[in-house]
């Protein structure tokens, strides 16, 4: 398990905190509703243990996937329980004509919020580590949480950071998981250093 220090969990918070907050105002002009930011949660765990926090959660989420490479790569996955990201999407898209696909609507609503969401967290990763990330096309998936994870292996090491949108007419929990192997955990912690580093 990686162990980070008190300073280098502030620093990483604090760099999901900015990136979150310019997704929160961006989500409000989306949603016609402000947005309001509890400040995030942020633990280094295994697969089976995120897989059992977020089960209590809900039965079924909708994950949105975004993969990415750069100085480390992996993917960035925006997970919502299934009440709540529809709770959203309702909000997001309105009234729907009859006749109208609804499920494709859905994921594409969520597609857009899963884009706005994950490019702000890997824009501010690009900022604190001086370099750009390439990011593939995102993708939606839904399912209980060992099938949005994407992992088989239970010992794999997440970081996991719990983030809480709350809006005047709802409150909307989601979680964004970076799922990395231990190579490029070891550079972004190298990364954190080096910008800790730069503080002194």
């Amino acid at each position: 398990m990686l162990k980070l220090s008190s300073l280098q969990t502030d620093v990483l918070c604090e760099m999901f905190n900015i990136g979150i907050g310019r997704a929160a105002a961006a989500m409000s002009e989306m949603l016609q509703d402000e947005v309001l930011l509890c400040v995030p949660e942020l633990h280094f765990v295994t697969v089976s243990e995120v897989t059992e926090h977020l089960g209590k959660k809900s039965a079924s989420m909708y994950c949105i996937r975004q993969p990415f490479q750069g100085m480390f790569s992996g993917n960035a996955l925006l997970i919502f329980p299934e009440d709540k990201s529809l709770e959203m999407v309702k909000m997001l898209i309105g009234d729907v004509p009859p006749g109208t696909e609804l499920l494709q609507i859905q994921r594409d609503a969520l597609l857009e919020v899963g884009n706005v969401v994950l490019n702000a967290c890997l824009a501010s990763l690009a900022e604190m580590t001086s370099t750009p990330f390439e990011c593939s096309m995102p993708s939606v998936d839904s399912g209980d949480t060992r099938k949005v994870l994407g992992t088989r292996v239970q010992n794999h090491v997440v970081m996991l950071i719990h983030i809480r949108f709350e809006l005047k007419k709802q409150d909307i929990e989601g979680f964004v998981v970076f799922v990395m192997n231990s190579t490029s955990y070891e550079d972004l912690l190298q990364a954190v250093n080096r910008f800790i580093a730069t503080l002194g």
